[in-house]
């Protein structure tokens, strides 16, 4: 059963109805992060006499510019560089106010093997600036309890709708909508691996976890892919309660309408086809129109 209520603010009244959260932001970052992001810390043995902060970087596609300005003006620290190339641009935060400030919102909050590179920025931290700041373990709470998922998906999920004919020369048309999450088998830096944390999100998710090797760089990744009723009806509830706030929040919104059509069992109708048709030509690279105004909703 679909859950028409959101929730948004990071901290809702105890007597609103809804649970009090108090780490949305935290948790969104957090996933965010562990998808697209990486600290980079100077190594001491280094030739270079000059000594530099280590830099907390999250990259985007250039067209979620919009949510690393967002993320940019929350943070109150650091500065956007532009990698026009691979039409990109990544937030990144250097000076040691801004770095205190991403550990206090993400540290506890984290879930997958980059974990050790925030505790290099703690050990860091607490050697060069006289902090004592505790290593937090990994977070195995559910999924369905906080953002993490939301940043997650943001950085490393796509939303699609297919519409296609089967059997040759059938009337018969099959439409279904897919989420698509996929992410390295072993982590780069520490050769960890990401299947827990994969296949948590599989079980929420109630999919299967599979393999891939891309060809190109015989780098190995786990991929899922949830397109059932059950499946995206569990998507549906999470992410209206915990928003995107990428683009993708956007693709997300054309693909619920096409999703809450199949579980009412009108996808097949004049006006159920008109709207498939209709959601895919503006998803994905199709988009043409971006509407930010979701990003209001985003704060610390």
């Amino acid at each position: 059963m679909i859950n028409n209520k959101r929730y948004y603010s990071t901290n809702i009244p105890s007597g609103s109805g809804a649970p009090v959260k108090s780490n949305n932001f935290n948790s969104y970052l957090a996933g965010l992060f562990e998808g697209d992001g990486h600290i980079w810390i100077q190594n001491p043995d280094a030739s270079d006499k000059k000594k530099h902060n280590p830099r907390f970087c999250i990259t985007f596609g250039l067209k979620n510019e919009p949510l690393a300005k967002k993320l940019l003006d929350i943070l109150e620290s650091g500065f956007i560089r532009y990698k026009t190339k691979d039409n990109a641009c990544v937030l990144v935060v250097s000076p040691v106010v801004g770095l205190k400030k991403i550990v206090y919102l993400i540290n506890g909050e984290l879930r997958t093997p980059k974990i050790h590179q925030l505790y290099k920025l703690i050990d860091w931290l607490n050697k060069h600036h006289n902090t004592n700041i505790e290593k937090l373990p990994l977070k195995d709470g559910s999924l369905a309890n906080d953002s993490w998922l939301s940043g997650f998906i943001d950085a490393d999920g796509s939303f699609s709708v297919q519409h296609t004919k089967v059997e040759n020369n059938a009337k018969k048309r099959k439409i279904s909508c897919r989420l698509r999450i996929e992410q390295r088998m072993l982590d780069p830096v520490t050769g960890n691996s990401y299947l827990d944390v994969l296949t948590n999100i599989a079980k929420f998710l109630n999919c299967s976890l599979l393999t891939r090797i891309q060809k190109s760089t015989d780098n190995e990744y786990y991929t899922l892919t949830a397109s059932s009723k059950i499946s995206t009806e569990i998507l549906v509830n999470y992410l209206d309660r915990y928003s995107l706030f990428s683009s993708k929040y956007l693709d997300y919104k054309d693909w619920r309408e096409i999703v809450l059509l199949i579980l009412e069992n009108k996808h097949y109708t004049e006006k159920g086809l008109t709207k498939t048709d209709s959601a895919r030509s503006t998803m994905n690279r199709n988009r043409t129109y971006f509407n930010w105004d979701h990003l209001n909703k985003l704060s610390a």
